[in-house]
C-alpha cells in the first residue's frame, strides 16, 4: 500500500511538473517573457481570451518610448513597427472590451515602471457616455479581480497579492492553461487573432469569414451589436448628478502625464460611415456632436491644446466612404466593419499624429465648423441611402 501511494505521488508530481514546464515554455498569455519561436509560440494565439492578464504583465520585457491606448480599435489598427515611428520602441496596450477607467489603470501601472516619451490614446464616444438617469460611482470602486497593484487613485489594490499569484499560479498548473500552450502550437500558422510581444493584434482572424462569407457579414454582425447597444437606450455626456466618469479619468491622466513630462496625442478613431448611419437612426446622433463638442471645452479648460494636439478621424471623409463589397473574398482597403478600421488605416492616424499634420485636427478654435460640416454631411448621405 505504502509503495502504491509512494508510486502515486510520483506520478501526479511529474504530471504537474510536466504541465508547469509545457505552459511556462510555450507561455501562451504572453506573461512569463520566455523566447518566443518562429512557428512554436511566436503567435500568441490564445492571449485574447486573457487579454486583461496578457497586458498586464506582457510589456516587463520591453522598455518602449511610445505607448498606444485604447480599446479594440487602436489595439487592430495601430501597428507598433509602423515606419513612421522611426524605429522607436513602441507598445500597443489597447485591450479590447476596456473602458477608460481601466486604460489609464493599465497605463499608470505601466508608468510606475517603465518611463516612456510619448503616449497615442483613441478617446471613444461609447467609452466616455453613461446612462442619463444614473448616479455613477466617483472614486470608482476596485474591480475584485484586477491584476494590477494600484488603483486609477493611486491607492493600494487589497486584492492584487492574492489575483497575482492565483494568476500565474494558474498560468502554470491550470488544465486550461495546458489547453491554451496546445492550441498556441497547433494554431500558429492558422489564419486567427494572434497578440504579438508589441501588443498588436493582427486580426487574421477576419480573413477566413471574409473569404467564406464575405466582409457584409461583419458589417451586419456588428450593426446588430450596435443597435441592440443603442436602441431604446437613453445616454449623457453626465450623470443626474452632473458627473461624468470618462472625463474625470480624462482630465487626471493629462495632469499625470504633465507632472512626468510625457507627451499626450488624443484622436477619435476612423468610423465607417455605416457606423454614423448607426447613430443617427438610433437617435444618438446628435448626442456624438455634443461629445466631441464637450470633448474640446473639458480638454481646453485642462489646459491640454496649449502643448497637445486631438484629431478627429470619426467623421464623414474620403476613408469613411468606402463601399462596401457583397462578393465572398472581396477585402475593404481601410476598414474590416463599420468601428474597427485595418492597419493601412492605422497608418494615416500614425502618420498625421507624427507629422503635425493638420488635415484631421480638432480644436477650439474649427470645432463648431466641423460639428457644422458633419451636419451637412449626414444629410447628404441620408439623401444618398435614401435614393438606393
Amino acid at each position: 500500500m505504502v509503495t502504491y501511494l509512494k508510486q502515486f505521488f510520483v506520478v501526479v508530481t511529474l504530471l504537474f511538473v510536466s504541465v508547469a514546464v509545457i505552459n511556462w515554455g510555450v507561455d501562451p498569455f504572453a506573461i512569463w517573457h520566455n523566447k518566443c519561436l518562429k512557428n512554436i509560440n511566436g503567435h500568441k494565439t490564445e492571449a485574447g481570451d486573457k487579454i486583461y492578464l496578457t497586458k498586464a504583465y506582457q510589456w516587463h520585457h520591453i522598455q518602449p518610448e511610445i505607448i498606444v491606448l485604447g480599446n479594440s480599435r487602436p489595439e487592430l489598427g495601430l501597428n507598433p513597427e509602423s515606419p513612421y515611428f522611426k524605429e522607436q520602441n513602441v507598445y500597443n496596450l489597447a485591450i479590447r472590451g476596456a473602458g477608460i477607467i481601466t486604460q489609464v489603470e493599465y497605463l499608470l501601472y505601466l508608468l510606475e515602471q517603465k518611463k516612456t516619451k510619448r503616449v497615442i490614446m483613441s478617446v471613444d464616444f461609447l467609452d466616455l457616455i453613461q446612462s442619463a438617469d444614473g448616479v455613477v460611482q466617483w472614486p470608482p470602486n476596485v474591480e475584485r479581480s484586477s491584476n494590477l497593484p494600484m488603483t486609477l487613485m493611486g491607492e493600494k489594490n487589497t486584492y492584487y497579492p492574492l489575483n497575482n499569484a492565483k494568476s500565474h499560479l494558474s498560468s502554470l498548473f491550470s488544465l486550461d492553461s495546458l489547453l491554451a500552450s496546445l492550441k498556441t502550437v497547433v494554431y500558429q500558422q492558422s489564419k486567427t487573432n494572434y497578440t504579438k510581444l508589441d501588443g498588436f493584434n493582427q486580426a487574421d482572424g477576419f480573413i477566413p469569414i471574409v473569404n467564406n462569407e464575405g466582409i457584409w457579414a461583419l458589417f451586419e454582425e456588428k450593426e446588430q451589436g450596435l443597435r441592440q447597444r443603442l436602441t431604446g437606450k437613453d445616454y449623457a455626456l453626465y450623470d443626474s448628478t452632473g458627473v461624468s466618469t470618462g472625463f474625470n479619468t480624462l482630465f487626471l491622466l493629462i495632469k499625470e502625464l504633465e507632472k512626468q513630462g510625457i507627451q499626450l496625442d488624443l484622436f477619435v478613431s476612423p468610423f465607417h460611415q455605416q457606423y454614423l448611419y448607426i447613430l443617427e437612426s438610433t437617435g444618438h446622433f446628435n448626442l456624438y456632436l455634443e461629445w466631441k463638442k464637450g470633448l474640446v471645452k473639458q480638454l481646453s479648460e485642462a489646459g491640454f491644446f496649449s502643448k497637445n494636439r486631438l484629431l478627429d478621424f470619426s467623421g464623414f471623409n474620403r476613408y469613411s466612404s468606402e463601399v462596401v463589397p457583397t462578393e465572398r473574398g472581396v477585402f475593404m482597403k481601410w476598414y474590416w466593419e463599420p468601428s474597427h478600421y485595418r492597419e493601412e488605416l492605422g497608418e494615416v492616424v500614425i502618420e498625421h499624429t507624427m507629422t503635425k499634420n493638420a488635415e484631421f485636427e480638432l480644436s477650439p478654435e474649427n470645432a463648431d465648423e466641423r460639428q457644422v460640416n458633419e451636419k451637412a454631411l449626414l444629410k447628404r448621405f441620408n439623401v444618398q441611402v435614401g435614393n438606393n
